[in-house]
């Protein structure tokens, strides 16, 4: 289908606030703005919060910032405003009231006093004899003057649609194609509870009728809910918008995408140093495909590329790897002025947080240490927040763990003996410590003790970092200086020492 771009195309996206914005919802959300931005239409940000249940009011900002830090804009909102407001669902509730009772007069519903013990029973008793239960429209014949007494009692009542018996509801979806479905199998759903409140098919289709929405694209979970939604368009007499309905986002075990399987959330995503652009051009790839080699793609190109027609039906597996790898790429890409802010300010964080972190006694200008770090580790982290494992120990006392004091134990290697002899090499470098010389005099001292310098290395690098591994070690001592290096020797050599 090729996209027109006229400024009638108008899309939704439409989320309920019970908790933070997660992958799929985000997901959805890009969608429908790449469509929309690519059709020079307009989308529509709707909050659906009349599930009381589980509403949390709290929800709704960190859902809005989570789509404003990822760049998803939006047209109309609860915070841009518009035509077509409120775009809160629980500020629509007499809309929803007004279009149920037009549908009792047109007796395309009818409303039902069936308690809910009473259902419960029923549903109870079909099942015991092996039944799918299904309403029996026992209100739907009642008399108005019945009716009325009712109202006129308070008694608690509903409002079910009326479903049409014997029709087939059909409606081509972008990415599933043809979709039939027979009416006998959908049962006269209830639209507009006892409390006023509308149910979510009633609610949604009204909404998106009345914000004139052409095109919904949503996760394929709301497949079976479509022909709901079909009999309320018919029943308004009014054409259904075209649907586009996204492959499911499954765990590395083929389920459906949990809390189980880690991180869902965009904002922890955020706090775990992920970058925008990177989430956004990982999603998008989840499910949509613009050829079989290309993975990498600028906001803009992702506009310009996408396509409906490019969606794959198939369920599609969410990969943390190659979602940590595309974000360390964009980490690449980022210049080093720019990574440096975000460094230091995620350093602060950490150090506030770290009760046991104690900053080294002449800890050096942080932003002029930052700068000669970036290079060192820029091509090694997949996160902001990883960067902090080889950031941090340049400002704080590092401790040793019992593994790293115990490492050389059944090694044949003196440790003692080659850091002492390291401490004497290093004496003349006090006042020009710089890693050309450090490096020359290591490979000299490697030498002349008859030892690997790999082996050399690794006891310098515990010594001074407290782990096997390290930044480059020769830049590394260099950062840190001669006095810092010259203690965390000694206090290896003690501690080591004194078991």
């Amino acid at each position: 289908m090729n996209i027109k771009k006229i400024d009638k195309i108008r899309l939704r996206f439409a989320p309920s606030p019970t908790g933070y914005l997660h992958i799929g919802s985000a997901r959805t959300a890009l969608f429908n703005w790449l469509y929309a931005r690519k059709a020079g239409g307009k989308l529509i940000i709707r909050i659906e919060d009349t599930d009381r249940s589980r509403h949390i009011e709290e929800a709704i900002s960190p859902i809005l910032e989570s789509l404003k830090w990822l760049g998803i804009d939006w047209d109309e909102g609860p915070d841009a405003g518009g035509d077509y407001g409120p775009y809160r669902q629980s500020e629509r509730t007499d809309i929803y009231k007004k279009y149920a009772q037009k549908l009792v007069d047109n007796k395309k519903a009818y409303i039902c006093f069936c308690s809910p013990q009473e259902l419960d029973a029923r549903r109870k008793d079909a099942r015991s004899h092996g039944k799918t239960f299904k309403y029996d429209r026992r209100c739907l014949c009642l008399s108005a003057e019945k009716i009325a007494k009712k109202i006129q009692d308070r008694e608690p009542c509903t409002v079910r649609i009326l479903t049409p018996d014997n029709k087939i509801l059909s409606f081509k979806d972008e990415v599933y194609g043809n979709i039939s479905v027979s009416s006998d199998t959908i049962e006269d759903y209830i639209i507009l509870r006892s409390n006023g409140l509308p149910t979510y098919n009633f609610s949604v289709a009204i909404d998106d009728v009345l914000m004139k929405i052409t095109h919904i694209i949503r996760g394929e979970d709301h497949l079976s809910n479509t022909p709901k939604q079909l009999l309320v368009y018919s029943a308004l007499g009014m054409d259904p918008p075209v649907f586009a309905h996204l492959p499911m986002i499954l765990g590395s075990d083929g389920q459906k995408l949990s809390k189980r399987h880690g991180s869902v959330s965009i904002e922890s995503y955020r706090e775990e140093g992920f970058l925008p652009g990177a989430i956004v051009n990982y999603i998008a790839l989840l499910g949509w495909a613009y050829d079989e080699k290309s993975t990498i793609f600028s906001t803009e190109e992702l506009i310009e590329k996408f396509s409906l027609e490019n969606i794959n039906k198939k369920g599609t597996k969410f990969d943390y790897k190659k979602l940590l790898w595309m974000n360390g790429n964009y980490i690449r890409k980022i210049d080093d002025v720019r990574l440096k802010e975000m460094l230091i300010g995620r350093i602060h964080n950490y150090m506030d947080l770290l009760e046991p972190s104690v900053p080294l006694k002449n800890s050096p200008d942080m932003e002029k240490t930052v700068e000669k770090i970036i290079p060192l580790i820029k091509e090694r982290i997949g996160t902001i927040n990883e960067s902090l494992e080889w950031v941090i120990p340049f400002f704080t006392e590092i401790k040793y763990g019992r593994d790293m004091i115990e490492y050389f134990d059944s090694k044949s290697i003196d440790p003692s003996m080659i850091l002492s002899k390291i401490i004497q090499k290093f004496a003349p470098l006090k006042d020009s410590f710089k890693s050309s010389r450090i490096e020359q005099d290591l490979r000299k001292t490697s030498g002349e003790m008859g030892i690997a310098f790999r082996k050399l290395a690794e006891v310098l690098r515990i010594a001074l970092w407290a782990k096997k591994v390290s930044p480059p070690l020769f830049d590394t001592m260099e950062i840190l200086g001669y006095e810092i290096v010259i203690e965390r020797i000694n206090n290896y050599l003690e501690i080591i020492a004194s078991r």
